[in-house]
């Protein structure tokens, strides 16, 4: 007997890679839904990360860290595939790597 035939998914391209972010690790990625827009909005929001990595994780002691913590926010939006760089207002977050963000309504938090 068979299996249920599921669909396959074409890849996916980004369209435009606008402002995006360059490479990092320990950054967050939320997933946030902008309501009352038509058509509905669906965000990925990027914050923080490290650009670099130091130490050797060779398993004398030293491991490895993150260093080169950024506070940037960048926002892609899944409809269309883009990449924006987000302007904080306020008080600016400070730079910072392995940390943790989750999505409340329409906030990121």
């Amino acid at each position: 007997m068979e299996g249920p035939q599921l669909p396959r998914l074409a890849p996916f391209i980004p369209l435009d890679n606008g402002e995006a972010p360059g490479p990092r690790c320990g950054h967050t990625l939320t997933s946030v839904h902008i309501s009352g827009k038509t058509p509905s909005e669906y965000m990925l929001i990027l914050f923080g990360g490290a650009t670099a990595l130091e130490g050797t994780g060779n398993g004398g002691g030293s491991g490895i860290r993150l260093a080169g913590a950024t506070a940037d926010v960048h926002c892609f939006n899944v409809r269309t595939g883009v990449w924006k760089r987000l302007e904080t207002t306020g008080e600016t977050p400070t730079p910072r790597a392995a940390h943790a963000a989750a999505a409340v309504g329409s906030m990121d938090v």
